[in-house]
């Protein structure tokens, strides 16, 4: 199990928090920060289908159910961009 946190910085401020098990699928993941989401409950749903994710489409799945959302502060292709490294990083260690 690995776990990791990283802090982005984009015209707000995200913290994410993830864990990868043994076979690289995300076992929690949590996005935080002082960013704007609307509707609300969307970066929830997003955290729900990101775990047990252990490849790049389910990943970028994820991310599609969310495209209506309107999120503020922050750069949402980079972060989907960092939570696929991080999986790819830990697919090829």
């Amino acid at each position: 199990m690995k776990s990791t946190s990283l802090v982005l910085r984009y015209v707000k401020t995200v913290k994410l928090d993830i864990i990868l098990g043994d076979k690289c699928e995300i076992l929690d993941l949590t996005i935080s920060g002082d960013f704007f989401a609307y509707p609300e409950e969307s970066i929830g749903e997003l955290e729900s289908k990101l775990r047990k994710c252990s490849s790049r489409v389910c990943i970028e799945e994820a991310f599609k159910e969310i495209s209506s959302t309107i999120v503020l502060g922050v750069d949402i292709e980079d972060l989907k961009s960092k939570i696929i490294s991080l999986l790819e990083t830990c697919t090829s260690s």
